[in-house]
This record gives C-alpha cells, sequence and structure tokens, in this order.
C-alpha cells in the first residue's frame, strides 16, 4: 500500500511539472516574454518546488521507517536465535531425564575446578552414589517407576550439593557422580542423602539392602597438587563404593 501512494506522488509531481510547464510556455509565447506575469510565474515555480520537497520528504520517511522496521526484525531474529542457542546449548549439557549434569560435561568442568583447587590448594570432596538393586528393581516395578525414582533421587542429591561450584551428574544408568570443591563436609552432606532417600519409603521387595529403595555412597577426598590426582579422587570413590557394596549397602563408606 504504501507503494502505491510512493508511485502516486511521484505520478503527481511529474503531472504538475508538465502542467507548470506547459502553461508557462503558453504565457511565454501569448505575451512575448517582455509582458510575463512574474507574480503568477514565481507562484507556480514555488509551488512547483513544494510538490517536489513534499514527495522527497514522504519518499525518505518511507524509507527511513522501512529501514527501521527490518533492522528491528533483524535484531529480534537475532535475539531469538541467541536464545534458542543459548537453551540448546544448555541443553546439552544435561541428563534429559534428571536434569543433572551429563557426563562429557560433568568432566570437562571437573578438569576446570581440580585446576583451580591446585591453585588456591582447596580441598575437592568426591562421592558416587549408587542406587542399591536398582536393576531388579526395575524388573519388578517396571522402568517408568525407575525413572521416577531416578528423578527424586537426583532432587535430594541436588537440594544439598547446592553450592555455587558444586557438581551434580547422572553418571550411568543407576549412579550420581558429585564434587564438591572447598567443602569438607561432605560425609555429613552424604549422610542427608542417605536417610533423605531411605525416608520416601518406595518398596523394593527383592533388595538385599532393606525392603525400601537404597542408596550407597563411597566418599573420597583431597588437596590436589597436580592433575592427574583426578583420577586418584575417582579411584578412592570407586574403592570407597566397592567397600559399601561389600557391607551390605545402604550406607557410607570413606577410605582415606
Amino acid at each position: 500500500m504504501k507503494n502505491k501512494y510512493c508511485y502516486f506522488f511521484m505520478f503527481l509531481s511529474f503531472f504538475l511539472l508538465a502542467y507548470i510547464s506547459i502553461d508557462t510556455y503558453f504565457d511565454i509565447s501569448q505575451k512575448q516574454k517582455t509582458s510575463i506575469d512574474t507574480q503568477s510565474f514565481f507562484i507556480k515555480i514555488f509551488f512547483l518546488a513544494f510538490i517536489f520537497i513534499f514527495v522527497a520528504v514522504v519518499l525518505t520517511y518511507y524509507k527511513i521507517r522501512k529501514k527501521n522496521k527490518l533492522k528491528k526484525e533483524l535484531e529480534t531474529k537475532s535475539d531469538m536465535m541467541i536464545i534458542d542457542n543459548s537453551s540448546l546449548k544448555n541443553n546439552s549439557n544435561l541428563d534429559s531425564l534428571t536434569q543433572c549434569l551429563n557426563k562429557e560435561y560433568f568432566l570437562s568442568k571437573f578438569d576446570e575446578l581440580i585446576k583451580k583447587a591446585i591453585k588456591d590448594k582447596q580441598v575437592l570432596s568426591f562421592f558416587i552414589v549408587n542406587i542399591d538393586e536398582f536393576k531388579s528393581f526395575n524388573d519388578i516395578y517396571g522402568e517408568n517407576e525407575g525413572d521416577e525414582c531416578l528423578k527424586l533421587i537426583a532432587n535430594i542429591i541436588v537440594k544439598y550439593c547446592n553450592g555455587k561450584n558444586d557438581l551434580v551428574s547422572r553418571f550411568g544408568k543407576d549412579e550420581f557422580y558429585i564434587l564438591l570443591p572447598n567443602n569438607s563436609n561432605a560425609n555429613d552432606i552424604a549422610i542427608k542423602c542417605l536417610e533423605s532417600v531411605r525416608r520416601l519409603k518406595i518398596p523394593h521387595a527383592n533388595s538385599i539392602a532393606s525392603n525400601i529403595l537404597t542408596i550407597s555412597i563411597g566418599i573420597s577426598s583431597l588437596v590436589p597438587l597436580h592433575q592427574d590426582q583426578k583420577d586418584e579422587l575417582i579411584l578412592k570413590a570407586k574403592n570407597s563404593l566397592l567397600e559399601a557394596k561389600k557391607n551390605g549397602r545402604n550406607r557410607i563408606v570413606t577410605l582415606l
């Protein structure tokens, strides 16, 4: 519609220009140049100039408005793409079921935090949470019930491991890895997680540990001196967890 208006004004401008030019020509012819009505001539020229200026202003306004509208649309689309990409990036770092960190992202952040701990000479506490007899739970109650249990346990862990740099990851089907930088209370946090899962009182008829769903936790802590001690920290937690399983599960073990 706006294009039609612009074309109309341009056509009108050229029509008036042609009209005034022809009219002036006849005036000159009839009055033989010497007797032209000077005032009438200048009025016509002024009117023609006004029309040209008006059309130029309208066209300029339209172009600027169209340019600004296009710029705004592009900025909006760009912002939406940034939001979408950011959301996609964040989602790619999470386990889709529990919304905890996935294995790959956890390990990359682990490397960053162990470097910081070496630099600042801070303690790193690491523990592994394993859901006792989870495979047999799924066999009896179904995977849908198992998924709900995973989400409940993940929420409990995140509730207590909520420090600024704490990392919680679903590392396997029935395991969670937790890293607590500069935190000497890992054992207390582990106890809270263990007891909170017990309080859920989710029936587990086929567990050797209890008649309810329980967890076992293996803990390790150290002040790292070099990057390779990440493997040492993980290995100690695995050995602690293995000891907890050997001793009947549903417990916490810390090996120094």
